[in-house]
């Protein structure tokens, strides 16, 4: 996997939207994840798609795509990727899929089946967390400053939504902290102790702020433009 000693990567993601795939739940799980996602919606055909395709391809870090309704433009999008020799890596909701293609059976893939962001060993936040996550420089940094911590994979998961949300916003409220923390039961000093852990990184400041904590360091790559 490419690795970026200092920001996290940009991804260009593959996929249904439509038919039975539960594309906004999909996308909703992977905006929890601190990297830049980018989709490139091949249902609008134009004479510049594979132009578009290509430069996403190209540009990103590495790709993943979801082939839990195996379609031509998942298709189109997999050989593209292919054919440029970029990294990437596949997906497959079980409950959806009739089987892998033969011609990708030998690639390794993430199966899942649900969207829960608890269930270690079918949820698609906690197995992209585990397999394309984790052994960033960041993530990985934080996974080993908890490694005593009880509820440690809790505590995990609430630092990497934190640093998603910052991708996104300017800062983080305790309100923001509290709807980011939601169903992992962590108490309010446990939640306190994440930020603490992440300002001393030095990942983020002013988190005893009225107005709310911001990125201190600069994590993300440039959007693709």
């Amino acid at each position: 996997m490419a690795r970026a000693p200092y920001k996290l990567p940009n991804v260009f993601v593959g996929c249904p939207y439509g038919g039975k795939f539960k594309f906004a739940t999909f996308k909703t799980t992977l905006d929890k994840i601190p990297f830049r996602f980018f989709y490139a919606d091949t249902r609008l055909q134009t004479k510049h798609l594979l132009e578009i395709l290509r430069k996403y391809i190209a540009t990103a870090d590495f790709c993943i795509f979801d082939i839990s309704e195996w379609n031509p433009n998942v298709a189109l999008e997999i050989g593209l990727a292919d054919g440029m020799d970029a990294e990437y890596y596949i997906l497959v909701n079980r409950g959806l899929s009739k089987g892998v293609p033969a011609d990708i059976q030998g690639i390794q893939r993430i199966e899942y089946s649900n969207f829960r962001d608890f269930d270690e060993q079918n949820g698609l936040w906690p197995l992209i967390v585990r397999y394309l996550v984790r052994e960033h420089t960041h993530p990985r940094n934080i996974w080993d400053q908890l490694e005593s911590e009880v509820a440690r994979d809790r505590k995990y998961y609430v630092a990497l939504r934190v640093l998603a949300h910052l991708r996104d916003y300017r800062r983080l409220t305790q309100e923001n902290l509290t709807a980011l923390a939601r169903g992992t039961y962590l108490r309010k000093p446990e939640k306190q102790q994440i930020l603490d852990l992440l300002a001393k990184m030095g990942l983020i400041g002013q988190v005893g702020s009225r107005r709310g904590a911001t990125l201190k360091k600069m994590l993300f790559r440039d959007p693709i433009q």
